[in-house]
């Protein structure tokens, strides 16, 4: 029986599609977008300049070969209903910090904008971790906050909350944080970037930063299966 349910059959479905070739249904094709910033697209506007990563952060959770100079990039439609991602990239990783959807929208999704903006300057095969920052998202801090960190004794009711919590694959953890809704973001992610049954999300690990350990962070780590 599910300890998390909804999020946790969510999730284990997601995992499978990622991990096997040979799982049917996934809604999730390889994806063709991309986007540039010279020349603009003609529907998006790009804008992508240079960033630099907060020195606060410690190693174990943004690895010491990781690149500190990092791209800036921000994609929003033209006209239509809104869509918007803005992020930071550098070789081998991502940071999702911002993404806005209209359900009204026909634009690819926000999977297929995060591939556009990695592959806009490093290739897809260099890709080791996918950071989603500052989430405020009800459904994924729901999950995180009052099942996943109370089930595991993790009391987030005092702040400053220090805690960070490590979930690696195949636990009901992972599949719980994998259905969420920026779990399921970056699942989808991977499987039109990559397929299914080539790379997977070896585990997640949760986080705060902030002035205040406020703010809640998401790690996803990416391997070869």
């Amino acid at each position: 029986m599910p300890r998390y349910p909804p999020w946790e059959e969510k999730g284990r479905t997601l995992r499978r599609w990622i991990e096997r070739c040979d799982q049917p249904c996934c809604p999730y094709p390889l994806s063709t977008f991309a986007v540039t910033n010279d020349p603009q697209p003609q529907d998006y506007s790009v804008a992508h300049e240079t960033a630099w990563l907060d020195s606060t952060w410690d190693t174990w959770i943004y690895p010491i070969d990781l690149p500190v100079e990092l791209n800036k990039i921000e994609i929003e439609n033209r006209q239509g209903p809104p869509v918007g991602w803005e992020g930071r990239t550098g070789r081998g990783v991502m940071f999702l910090d911002w993404i806005r959807r209209s359900k009204r929208s026909s634009a690819p999704h926000i999977s297929e904008f995060t591939k556009a903006a990695y592959e806009m300057d490093f290739p897809l095969e260099s890709l080791k971790y996918v950071f989603v920052t500052d989430i405020s998202e009800t459904d994924t801090v729901q999950c995180i906050r009052n099942e996943v960190y109370k089930s595991e004794g993790l009391s987030y009711e005092s702040y400053p909350f220090s805690e960070q919590g490590i979930w690696d694959t195949r636990s009901r953890e992972f599949d719980a944080l994998l259905g969420t809704r920026m779990g399921k973001t970056v699942a989808a992610f991977v499987l039109c970037a990559w397929g299914q049954g080539t790379k997977r999300i070896a585990r997640i690990v949760t986080f705060y930063d902030g002035e205040y350990l406020q703010r809640l962070n998401m790690r996803f780590d990416i391997e070869d299966i």
